[in-house]
Parts: structure tokens; C-alpha cells; sequence
């Protein structure tokens, strides 16, 4: 007999202005709109639950950057930005932060660059892919 799931579809919301994000969002996939620019704060440490996670994809492109940023109490960003660019050995690159402020999806991102993060109760770990290696920066 084969296992029945229900309701496996993911939570989907669209972004387009700022956003404050709290533990309820856990688990959602954000829909990022550059129309305008904006920011998108996580939540403080001290009111989620460890597990919190969130995914960030580009779906509308246009020129505006918008951020994904800590709460202004915490450094707690530590992630890595991998891309599908190579150098001229023709080998693909990433780059890594620790203790950071945000994660920006620049005016260049296109569609389906994506970060995800994922909370341990005292950092959120990033691991964001993009098409370019200037598309989505960690800082």
C-alpha cells in the first residue's frame, strides 16, 4: 500500500511592496515582484521557532532592487550565493558571508534566482542561486 498525502502543495505569496515577516510565515515561498523597489525584513531570533525557513524567488523582473534584510537588532545572515557564470577556466564560482545584514536581489537578478534560508534558532543560513554572480549579493 502506498503512503496518501494531503495538502502537499507549497504556500505561495506574492511580494511586491515592503514586508515584515513573522513565525506564521514559516514554510512560504515569496514570490518576488521588482517593480518597485522595497525591503523584506526577517523576523528577530528571539520570536520564531528553530526550523523557520522561507524561500525567495524572482518571478517579476524589472530594475529595482529588493532586499531580504535582518531585523535592525541582529547580524544573523551567514550564507553563500552559488551561480552558473564561469571564469575562464570554465569553472563554476560561489561566494560566502558570515554575520551579515542582507541579502539583495539587484536591478540585473532574472527570473528564478532564488535564495532559501533556514533558521537554527540563532542564525539564518542562506543558500541563494542565480544566473550571474552579480544577481543576488550577501553583505
Amino acid at each position: 500500500m502506498g503512503r496518501v498525502f494531503f495538502d502537499t502543495k507549497k504556500n505561495i505569496v506574492d511580494v511586491a511592496a515592503a514586508k515584515v515577516l513573522t513565525n506564521a510565515d514559516s514554510g512560504t515561498t515569496f514570490i518576488i515582484n521588482q517593480a518597485s523597489a522595497y525591503e523584506i525584513t526577517l523576523p528577530l531570533m528571539s520570536t520564531i521557532d528553530r526550523g523557520w525557513n522561507a524561500e525567495f524567488i524572482i518571478g517579476t523582473v524589472a530594475a529595482n532592487a529588493v532586499t531580504i534584510a535582518n531585523n535592525t537588532a541582529e547580524d544573523t545572515i551567514v550564507g553563500m550565493v552559488s551561480y552558473s557564470d564561469t571564469d575562464s577556466s570554465n569553472v563554476a564560482t560561489a561566494t560566502a558571508e558570515t554575520a551579515v545584514d542582507e541579502i539583495v536581489f539587484i536591478s540585473g537578478a532574472v527570473l528564478g534566482d532564488t535564495v532559501r534560508i533556514v533558521s537554527n534558532g540563532v542564525n539564518y543560513f542562506a543558500t541563494a542561486q542565480a544566473h550571474d554572480a552579480a544577481h543576488i549579493t550577501i553583505s
